[in-house]
């Protein structure tokens, strides 16, 4: 069959009042042969351009019939001057997947037949033949070579092409507006026929070459960018695992009302919950579609990973609980319940803040979180039969006897940081402040060590958190941020000859604070990594802190030494 996206044929009939001769010109399709199709939300427009003969084409009528392959006959009709658009959602019985040939086998205009001399045919296919349900970006190193090739031969005067940008080695594809992606090979990048992206030029990147930052994702480095899913059901939930790319505002909103965020942001536009932010970590967004057929969502400055498709479920209440658990091949220590038993309804997502350390019964800290993600674990409640558990897997640490462990915000007296960073980088949500002294524990005789996690939030750093075993400053024991956010920090050994009450001294304010403390019995000797053993006569070191220039001090019982063993006043 031969490949035709335009065709042409000549046709002449007799009027009523007088013999004219009728041009047609070009028949012409709305879509390339070989096009790919929504088999329920297709269109295929046939028009006439250049047609000749006929006094007034806007008044004229056009009638044309056919078929979809051997079967799924149909006629259409329309005014010769703007064609006629066959709709397939005049249900043709078209099924998805399928490859099809259009062929007119009868043209009138006016009521007059012209002879179709066999038809005239296009071929397409539809699209959806196995659905996909989920979609991973996979930009390997040989995709980023073809990208980087083309763009090396084709950047000359042209902003439609691959191009280098900035210095990172980011390239970004041709900005063909409402197409695939395609790599140089003639393959989709990175996504299926069933996935279509809508960009505009010089914003849509893929890859990073040299250092693999964006390895694996897609990159929506500018606003207003848009995804299309298309073929989507009610009720089904689309899951975007996604961060922000850069630290401006940015987010991924479901067009239209077309999908609904249970945990999103209230548009100011639209009154619906259809937008919602991206953080600095790697999160799971979901939406819930609300309207059968195509699905657009628009994105910003965001770094995109995968994108999952869920088939929508009957909604039915069914409770859950989430616990805590260490597991390892010889046991199974469950170490807390963080959130009891609880009514649920089924297809939506249950997140739940969870503690950057638990212990066990018998003193064994462990562990679940690193540094710059947020504390939240996110599970799909799905139908089924009874109640359900979900876990938050802990690891366990190098850390045993702990003789206290808390949460900064549980303590007597705690006031909670009020900086938006301490929501979305402490363990729980939450940092603390303290605006009297604290009295922790009481630790009897043995050696041990303080272990904390700092809120600090400030650009300078070198917060100290302060504890006091007993009167002086030589019983003073100093943590100090180091980090932004996130300091896990820990004290020197530390000895404990009577029962000794531990109390932290008051301190902090809405940027600085803290999020967590463990003191656990050790018997490791002091880590030595500022020269501490160079200090001249500090024959027993008691505390160590950075005072405000970035010094290093080092109290000890003759004195406070800097770390060159200076004494200092």
């Amino acid at each position: 069959m031969r490949k035709i996206s335009t065709l042409a044929f000549m046709a002449f009939f007799c009027c009523m009042s007088a013999m004219a001769q009728v041009v047609l010109g070009d028949i012409k399709f709305s879509i390339k042969d070989g096009a790919k199709l929504n088999p329920t939300t297709g269109k295929i427009t046939v028009t006439f351009p250049d047609v000749t003969g006929v006094e007034d084409p806007t008044a004229s009528t056009l009638f044309i019939a056919g078929n979809f392959g051997p079967e799924n006959d149909f006629d259409a009709e329309g005014t010769l001057a703007s064609g006629i658009t066959i709709d397939f959602a005049d249900d043709y019985g078209l099924e998805p997947g399928t490859e099809y040939t259009l062929t007119i086998t009868s043209v009138k205009v006016d009521g007059a037949e012209l002879a179709a001399e066999g038809g005239y045919k296009l071929n397409f296919k539809t699209r959806g033949s196995e659905r996909k349900m989920s979609w991973t970006f996979v930009i390997d190193e040989k995709s980023c070579t073809q990208i980087m090739e083309e763009g090396n031969a084709n950047t000359e005067g042209d902003a439609t092409k691959y191009q280098p940008v900035g210095s990172k080695n980011r390239w970004y594809v041709p900005s063909r507006n409402y197409e695939e992606i395609m790599l140089p090979d003639g393959t989709a990048l990175p996504m299926t026929e069933d996935l279509l992206f809508k960009f505009g030029n010089k914003s849509f990147y893929v890859g990073e070459y040299n250092n693999g930052s964006y390895k694996d994702r897609i990159c929506f480095n500018n606003n207003n960018q848009m995804l299309v899913i298309p073929d989507c059901k009610v009720g089904d939930v689309i899951t975007f695992s996604a961060l922000r790319s850069s630290k401006n505002n940015t987010y991924i909103q479901a067009m239209d009302g077309c999908a609904l965020a249970p945990e999103g942001l209230v548009s100011t536009v639209t009154g619906l919950k259809d937008s919602i932010p991206m953080g600095s970590g790697l999160a799971s967004h979901k939406f819930e579609v609300q309207v059968e057929g195509d699905v657009t969502f628009k994105i910003g400055n965001t770094l995109m990973t995968a994108i999952t498709i869920e088939e929508g479920q009957e909604k039915l209440p069914r409770n859950y609980n989430v616990v805590a658990k260490f597991v390892d091949e010889e046991k199974e220590v469950t170490l807390k319940e963080l959130v009891g038993k609880t009514e649920g309804t089924t297809g939506s997502t249950v997140k739940v803040k969870y503690p950057f350390w638990l212990t066990d019964a018998d003193g064994n800290a462990y562990t679940h979180g690193t540094r710059g993600s947020e504390f939240v674990e996110s599970f799909d409640l799905k139908n089924g039969e009874g109640d359900t558990t979900f876990v938050v897997n802990y690891n366990k640490t190098a850390f045993s006897g702990v003789a206290f462990l808390s949460e900064g915000e549980d303590l007597t007296g705690a006031t909670l940081c009020g900086s938006n960073n301490a929501v979305v980088r402490s363990s729980m949500g939450k940092s603390a402040y303290f605006a009297e002294d604290v009295n922790l524990c009481t630790l009897q005789p043995g050696s041990y060590k303080v272990r904390a996690v700092i809120f600090d939030a400030t650009s300078a750093l070198g917060y100290t958190v302060t504890l006091t075993k007993g009167e002086g400053v030589e019983n003073e024991i100093y943590l100090t941020s180091t980090l932004v956010n996130f300091s896990e920090v820990e004290s020197d050994l530390f000895e404990i000859t009577e029962a000794t009450n531990i109390t932290l001294k008051a301190g902090g304010n809405d940027t600085t604070g803290l999020d967590a403390i463990m003191i656990y019995a050790s018997t490791d000797a002091p880590e030595d990594p500022d020269g501490i053993s160079e200090v001249k006569d500090a024959k027993k070191v008691v505390a160590r802190k950075v005072a405000k220039d970035g010094r290093i001090l080092i109290q000890t019982a003759a004195g406070t030494f800097n770390a060159v063993g200076v004494q200092v006043k």
